[in-house]
């Protein structure tokens, strides 16, 4: 395993240290599994100084889960020892005082990310592991039974030769899959508008958000949102909060399919008045109703008030709701009339995978089939590329890819999206990539790999002397 100064050989790359890289890795140890997995070489590349988060901690919401569900990631018995600096972390203790409230996603984003550099420093230690920080994964080519990782650091590049790759590196939302998916339906958004992603407004404080909507209210212009979604009433609690006294009277929301709310069981929910199918609404492992497609938390708030007044949140601040798949009588042709008239668009239509180059070794492009939610792969998160060939050995489930509802996962019937969460990247979802990684390096080598030193094309940085990467606690 690994290699010379110009190419590393590995086993398992895993490509991306956030909330689903971290989610395996942390599942990998606290398994068992970490030492099999390391046996031919572990490399954790990560563009980031500090892996272990990602963008987490930039959100200005809630967590769409209470604080105990985070703590539950890090209370496995195997992972005590390695966890116990974590008693003298304020972060911690802010989390546990919040065990059965939706703490702040920067809390929870402090949390994760002093556990995770335990965790790194630990497989680095004890298994060998390689870290490589601020190091950029730019493509990667598939050659037979191998993938070929070209990653970059500090201006040179290099190649790392491996036969499983999970990568995760987080996930966009581009603009152009909105107009496409609306136009799927009918609808359209006229060119003068602006499309706004609500990652970015949700980065944002209420000085920010009164500076990029300045000059929309003073036109008065319409500023509808698109989505159904925990992110898209998260959004329009941002906007009212931040907007209202600065001149925001209403906002129009455009969502595809029904409101869904969540609640931890049936009797809670019938409690509350809610109508819900108990075939197709009710999670059959859990017992909660919209499990996956419910609003939770801060969201459900912000939803019930919204379906029931009319009102965001606690403000005075307007809300025109329109349902186009299905919806009542009148509302699509009020959504296409919405959009039609509107200054402003916010996309809360869900993520799309960030991804480097991919490429076959003969040269072509390799697309990956999307569905709704994410990339249509199977329960390991192993993905299907344009023609249906299924790309074994390659392994996405974070944001923007997302796992399909699967017995062992849990989910509501009705529900036809993506599964995602930090919870599931800790646990079930990080579970089964874990068993098809290590069944893969179990397989015998379809053409073996040698560590000997190649003369690698195409590269014209590698002429110069590569510098090798950071290495977090480990000599290079």
């Amino acid at each position: 395993m690994y290699g010379d100064h110009l190419e590393t050989v590995c086993g398992c790359v895993v490509g991306g240290a956030g909330p689903a890289g971290m989610g395996f890795l942390f599942n990998a140890l606290k398994s068992g599994a970490m030492p099999e997995l390391a046996r031919e070489g572990l490399i954790i590349v990560d563009a980031s100084p500090n892996p272990g988060t990602g963008r987490l901690g930039d959100y200005r919401i809630t967590a769409n889960s209470v604080g105990d569900v985070f703590l539950d990631c890090l209370r496995d018995p195997a992972l005590r020892d390695v966890f116990e600096p974590l008693e003298h972390s304020p972060a911690y203790w802010r989390i546990r005082r919040q065990a059965q409230s939706a703490p702040q996603l920067a809390d929870v984003a402090e949390l994760l990310a002093e556990a995770s550099t335990l965790v790194l420093n630990f497989i680095v230690e004890h298994y060998g592991v390689k870290l490589w920080t601020r190091t950029t994964i730019t493509e990667v080519v598939q050659d037979d039974d191998e993938y070929h990782v070209w990653v970059e650091a500090e201006g040179r590049t290099r190649r790392i030769r491996c036969r499983a790759l999970v990568l995760n590196l987080g996930g966009r939302q581009d603009p152009q899959h909105l107009l496409d998916s609306l136009a799927d339906q009918g609808l359209a958004v006229p060119p003068s508008a602006r499309v706004l992603s609500a990652d970015t407004l949700l980065r944002m404080n209420a000085v920010e958000l009164r500076d990029v909507f300045a000059s929309t209210l003073a036109r008065k212009g319409r500023i509808c949102v698109v989505g159904g979604s925990h992110s898209a009433f998260s959004v329009l609690e941002n906007l009212a909060d931040a907007l209202e006294f600065a001149g925001l009277t209403e906002v129009t929301l455009v969502h595809r399919s029904q409101i869904r709310l969540f609640y931890e069981t049936a009797e809670a929910a019938l409690e509350a008045g809610y109508a819900f199918d108990p075939q197709k609404d009710v999670c059959p492992v859990s017992g909660r109703v919209n499990r996956s497609g419910g609003l939770r938390y801060r969201a459900l708030d912000v939803g019930r008030e919204a379906l029931a007044k009319g009102r965001i949140g606690k403000t005075g601040v307007r809300l025109h709701m329109w349902q186009t798949l299905e919806g009542p009588v009148g509302h699509f042709d009020q959504a296409r009339q919405a959009l039609a008239e509107s200054e402003v668009v916010v996309q809360c239509t869900g993520y799309q995978p960030m991804l480097p180059v991919l490429s076959y070794a003969g040269g072509g492009a390799i697309r990956l089939m999307e569905v709704k939610g994410g990339l249509d792969s199977d329960p390991s998160g192993c993905p299907l590329d344009s023609s249906g060939q299924r790309l074994y050995g390659l392994h996405l489930f974070g944001l923007g890819a997302g796992l399909g509802v699967d017995p062992r996962l849990g989910s509501e019937a009705s529900f036809d999206g993506r599964i995602y969460g930090v919870w599931q990247f800790h646990n079930d979802a990080s579970g089964a990539v874990i068993d098809a990684v290590l069944a893969r390096l179990q397989q015998p080598v379809v053409q073996p790999v040698s560590v000997a030193r190649r003369r690698v094309a195409n590269r014209e940085e590698q002429r110069q002397p590569f510098i090798w990467p950071v290495l977090a606690n480990a000599p290079s």
